[in-house]
């Protein structure tokens, strides 16, 4: 089965699971946030810069979707659709919060909760084990989220242009940009990255 098949197979699956709660069965919102949760999250760290509020941002965007179910047509992805709406919310979160400066208790910090510990495995799961982690958080954070959406998550250059507000044609570029700029960062170090 090749990349496009699973695509098409995930989102016939989450239309499903998407129908079912339209039709009163809360085990299928349930499963789209088991399936979605820990990648949003990771999603809106990278704008937010802090996991706790990535995770209340990403709840926030899950009670949207439950209060307002109505609102998805189907005419995207489920996945496009959720993380359109965490990309909103995070953006008006962080123009209404930007005078505020966060100071984080260093006790608090060292706390990882079991959820936490899920999230933790699955980033690092998904960023060979953290190389890549550390090299996107020294690029421009356009280039970062492009790489996290298109790399990382495998959304279509259309579902990210959805996603980040910009045209498919920007979105390639942007993605041309980004790995030939991580490219050379990895390298810099003595590594490869291929894509």
């Amino acid at each position: 089965m090749n990349l496009n098949e699973n695509k098409d197979n995930l989102n016939e699956l989450d239309k499903e699971r998407y129908q079912r709660f339209i039709n009163g069965d809360i085990e299928g919102f349930e499963e789209l946030v088991l399936a979605y949760k820990n990648m949003l999250i990771y999603f809106l760290n990278r704008y937010l810069q802090d996991l706790n509020i990535a995770e209340d941002i990403a709840q926030d965007a899950f009670v949207d979707v439950y209060v307002y179910k109505e609102r998805y047509n189907g005419k995207t992805s489920f996945k496009t659709y959720l993380f359109t709406i965490g990309r909103n919310k995070a953006i008006d979160y962080i123009r209404k919060n930007k005078h505020m400066q966060y100071t984080v208790n260093i006790e608090e910090q060292t706390e990882i909760s079991s959820e936490e510990d899920e999230l933790i495995d699955y980033i690092i799961q998904q960023e060979n084990k953290g190389l890549i982690a550390h090299t996107l958080e020294r690029m421009k954070e356009e280039y970062a989220r492009v790489l996290i959406l298109i790399d990382f998550e495998d959304f279509s250059y259309k579902e990210a242009a959805d996603v980040l507000g910009k045209t498919t044609s920007q979105v390639k570029v942007l993605v041309h940009r980004a790995r030939k700029s991580l490219r050379k960062m990895l390298e810099e170090e003595g590594f490869t990255y291929e894509k």
